[in-house]
């Protein structure tokens, strides 16, 4: 019996050691539960305030993104882009770029972040950003992959468009993603010309279109592009016979009768596809936001027989004058004007007189370009209550 007891009170102080040990490894679990769930909202706190845009960039939900064609044909085509969120009932967005550029500048910038079509998708509206047809990325056929193709050179389009004061000299102030124009210029596409063109000297139009506005303005300063037009100066005002491919005209009208009424947004060269769908279509044409357009109307018939009852809202950057952009902004304010002397919808948003400044010609992938995507997403948030 004494062997037993001694057996047994042995057992009893493991257990009471082994019960110790796990209620210690059990306290120090949950020490270090308590001390993780303790300091997680801070390290997301942190983590949020890091990287709070991109978090936010990252919120949209689509129902669909689909690339599709609209044209009559191979030679004519143009690329459509879609990004459409989930359950929209708001008015749809085409948004339409410059000339030799493709619809990449509203869907990302070259240093990785999100662009315009992820900013209005998230706000709710079907977006459709465009590849005209005279680019190469609106796809070619077999007779067009062996046409002469150009593309702006790297060296103008520095002051041109307001990246810097001469080529790898970015503004102090300046807003582009200078950093990364390398990323930015190898993603602008090819255009197809005729005639052999010179992204230097100038061309002589595209081969899918029409002649090019300010072709002969271009060749004479020596700055001309791919397809002889021009993305900085330009004409005073509108008003004058739109010289924009036909054939962009009709795919734009397509797209929209399929897609449409829409918003159409359009950006420099891309303002005389805009307005002459308008002239051509204005049941289809729900409004207007010109982001630096050329050929802004400002024939006062036109207005009122034409224009007045489309909401139309110009957006303008900095360095207008070092870029040849004054005039442009004349036309657009006549136009807004106009508009609203005719009982119409109309405004001007000049970004430095609101004190935001350093934005290019490419405002849609400067550094603050969701800053400048809000104030132009309220505006037509605004529109399509008073609708």
């Amino acid at each position: 019996m004494k062997k037993i007891s001694l057996s047994l009170a042995l057992m009893t102080a493991l257990l009471v050691l082994g019960a110790c040990t796990d209620t210690s490894k059990e306290d120090e679990t949950a020490e270090d539960s308590q001390t993780t769930e303790e300091s997680s909202p801070t390290a997301t706190s942190d983590s949020s305030d890091a990287s709070g845009a991109e978090d936010e960039e990252s919120s949209v939900t689509l129902e669909t993104m689909d690339d599709f064609y609209v044209g009559d044909s191979q030679d004519t085509q143009s690329l459509i882009h879609s990004f459409i969120p989930y359950e929209s009932n708001s008015t749809p967005v085409i948004m339409v770029p410059g000339l030799g550029l493709g619809a990449d500048i509203y869907e990302s910038t070259p240093d990785s972040r999100n662009g315009w079509a992820y900013d209005f998708a998230q706000a709710g509206y079907p977006v459709y950003t465009v590849d005209t047809s005279d680019l190469a990325s609106a796809g070619l056929s077999e007779s067009e992959a062996s046409s002469p193709m150009s593309k702006w050179d790297s060296q103008s389009i520095w002051k041109r468009w307001g990246l810097g004061s001469a080529p790898n000299e970015p503004y102090e102030d300046g807003q582009f993603p200078s950093e990364a124009f390398d990323q930015f210029y190898a993603g602008i596409p090819m255009q197809v010309t005729a005639g052999g063109g010179s992204s230097s000297t100038g061309g002589s139009g595209n081969a899918r279109g029409g002649q090019d506005s300010d072709a002969d303005t271009q060749r004479g300063q020596g700055q001309g592009q791919a397809g002889g037009g021009t993305e900085s100066g330009g004409k005073a005002g509108g008003g004058g016979a739109s010289r924009v491919s036909q054939q962009e005209v009709d795919n734009m009208i397509s797209l929209l009768e399929d897609k449409g009424p829409a918003i159409l947004m359009v950006h420099s060269m891309g303002g005389e596809i805009g307005y002459e769908v308008t002239r051509q279509r204005p049941d289809l044409v729900k409004g207007i936001i010109a982001i630096e357009p050329v050929g802004s109307p400002t024939d006062e018939q036109e207005i009122k027989e034409t224009f007045a009852e489309i909401p139309y809202l110009g957006v303008y950057g900095d360095y207008l004058e070092s870029r040849n952009q004054v005039s442009r902004l004349e036309a657009v304010q006549a136009t807004v004007n106009m508009v609203n002397e005719n009982g119409g919808t109309g405004e001007v948003i000049q970004l430095t007189e609101e004190g935001i400044n350093g934005n290019s010609h490419l405002m849609m992938i400067d550094k603050n370009n969701h800053e400048i995507s809000s104030q132009i997403i309220n505006w037509l948030d605004t529109v399509e209550t008073e609708s």
